[in-house]
């Protein structure tokens, strides 16, 4: 069967790959053990019926007991195996769901993030794959063992006495009855509590992520709405269930722990009657206590097979989420690339605030190579977006992006992520060292060639003042550094990885005088013969641009060099009119 038409236990297991061997091994050796940890219980009883028919054979009693001794211990080592098996399957396994998630939602759009929160996403990744461990590991050998066994005894049973087999196995058919009804009742729980929890840790990481404005506000997670509220429903739910299970679960548990009140009077009727004898009563009333023991293990299995059942619909829902198409064309690496727009539209997906509008709007522009391109309007205009097409963090909706005459629909992912890099307004730091931080824009690349990189973003003098230089650990999000030098820091990264095609959003945004000025002589290194298109919101960056394109609306509303902006009275001088006082507003 294909793996996207598997669902449930089927596609879990499809999960698991070669590792299913191990899984698939764990099951009999479970088996086994189970029957090993019945096998001292039927040497009770034939040491009963060796002791009560007269004879009184010692020896043949001795040897029932060596074989009890015997079969507990091969009890505990088949199942240290079955465990050993079974954890390094499901493991294995998780290792390789993880791994495998991971690399698809790194070849899907950025649609896909924005309309799924990282809460959903890291339920995902961390809750639901982690589950999938508790039902390799143990789950399966003891669902296997649970059925097997308890069939094996009720057929030894029913060898024995019919009469008695059947009643120990009525408990069983009562609580089954229950909890399936009681599963029928609350049977849309599960998918409640997946989303409850999925936005729970949404609310938690923004919470967390918002603390510095909690302060402010002096805001406690009482008083934060989104997550009080959050944390009461998830309560309230898990009240609600508790009232709908609690008392068939009670009368469950109490069948289990009372089998013996069914046994008892039947064989007590049965023995008095001179139709059961003494030893078999006996035997009867031990196995009605261990046969109904496998009980809870068939209950635990349905209410996490329900977790998993709907956990792993989760996972396949992510792993069904078609990727980018990947093309076969392959893009030179050192040469500067133009890059043309023809006809291209966009719109959001339809979750997103932005609905079905059109973000862009039959956007057609030539961006040539080796040139500075600055894109600038206000918020909302496109600028943003109509970049980042560019490295395919989005698909169009219509038209098509070139890059050096090649569509960058057929130029394979690798290639086109190797030919354009990306410095984002928003600096990203890995929870590393300042070397590993800079490192992860170039692929092998030696020491000196992360200093020279470090030394043309101007930040090398400053990494090296730190007690341990580039071996200094940068906390979740570079806390350590300031603005200023995180965004060096990406510079240096971009610096390193030495492509071809750069896109930089916002260079200056959040620096002051003396970083800004660092930061442009960094740029100077860095934009050098590259195709460089800059986002800017302060104009007075890229008034050396060789081309500055307007954005408004969606559309381009006109283009030109800064000069000939100003001359012609459009939107850009009314924009940079605006900018000019306010520049002269911060002076004052």
């Amino acid at each position: 069967m294909d793996k996207k038409e598997q669902t449930g236990i089927a596609y879990v297991l499809s999960l698991a790959g070669k590792n299913r061997r191990l899984l698939y091994a764990s099951a009999p050796l479970a088996v086994l053990s189970g029957l090993c940890a019945i096998v001292p219980y039927v040497m009770v009883y034939q040491s009963f019926l060796c002791l009560f028919d007269g004879g009184g054979d010692l020896a043949e009693a001795l040897r029932y007991g060596l074989i009890a001794a015997a079969a507990i211990v091969s009890k505990f080592l088949l199942h240290v195996i079955s465990l050993g098996f079974s954890h390094i399957g499901a493991f294995n396994t998780l290792y390789a769901v993880r791994r495998e998630i991971s690399r698809h939602i790194s070849r899907l759009g950025l649609g896909f993030f924005t309309e799924n929160t990282t809460g959903e996403i890291k339920k995902v990744i961390i809750e639901d794959v982690e589950r999938l461990e508790n039902f390799l590991a143990h789950q399966i050998p003891d669902i296997v063992s649970a059925i097997v066994i308890p069939l094996a005894v009720f057929c030894y049973m029913l060898s024995l006495s019919v009469p008695m087999a059947l009643c120990i196995l009525s408990p069983v058919i009562i609580g089954l009855v229950l909890q399936l009804t009681a599963m029928a009742i609350t049977g849309g729980q599960m998918k409640e509590y997946h989303r409850l929890l999925g936005k729970l840790n949404s609310a938690i990481m923004q919470f967390i992520n918002g603390m510095p404005v909690m302060k402010i506000f002096n805001l406690t997670a009482k008083s934060y709405r989104d997550y009080a509220g959050t944390v009461a429903e998830y309560n309230s739910f898990w009240k609600r269930c508790t009232r709908q299970q609690a008392y068939t679960f009670g009368v469950f548990l109490a069948l289990v722990e009372s089998g013996i009140l069914f046994s008892m009077p039947l064989g007590g009727f049965l023995f008095l009657q001179n139709k059961l004898s003494l030893s078999l009563f006996l035997f009867f009333m031990i196995m009605s206590l261990v046969f109904l023991s496998y009980l809870p293990n068939l209950f635990n299995f349905a209410v996490i097979f329900t977790q998993i059942a709907t956990g792993s619909d989760r996972i396949k829902a992510i792993m069904d989420e078609p990727e980018l198409p990947e093309g076969t064309a392959e893009i030179g690496g050192a040469e500067a690339h133009g890059i043309s727009f023809e006809d291209v539209v966009f719109s959001y997906g339809k979750n997103s605030s932005y609905g079905k509008t059109a973000v862009l709007k039959n956007i057609n522009l030539e961006i040539p190579a080796g040139k500075l391109t600055a894109f600038v309007g206000a918020s909302g205009a496109g600028k943003t977006t109509a970049a980042q097409l560019i490295p395919r963090f989005w698909e169009p909706a219509g038209g098509r992006i070139r890059i050096g005459g090649r569509d960058i629909a057929g130029i394979k992912t690798e290639s086109l992520m190797d030919a354009v890099s990306f410095v984002f307004q928003e600096t990203f730091m890995l929870n590393d060292t300042i070397y590993r931080n800079i490192a992860i824009g170039g692929k092998q690349v030696s020491e000196r060639e992360v200093e020279d990189a470090a030394g043309a973003a101007f930040i090398h003098d400053f990494i090296v003042s730190l007690p341990e230089g580039y071996n200094t650990r940068l906390g979740e999000g570079g806390v350590k550094l300031s603005g200023g030098e995180r965004q060096r820091i990406c510079i240096a990264r971009a610096i390193l990885k030495n492509a071809p095609v750069i896109i930089f959003d916002e260079a200056t945004s959040y620096t002051d005088i003396e970083n800004e000025y660092k930061i442009q002589r960094a740029l100077d290194n860095l934009l050098t013969g590259k195709t460089v298109i800059m986002i800017a919101h302060r104009l007075h960056t890229i008034v050396g641009a060789d081309r500055i394109c307007v954005f408004d609306r969606g559309e381009i509303a006109e283009t030109g060099t800064h000069a000939e902006l100003l001359e012609r009275g459009g939107l850009y001088r009314r924009m940079w009119e605006a900018y000019g006082r306010t520049k002269e507003e911060d002076l004052v």
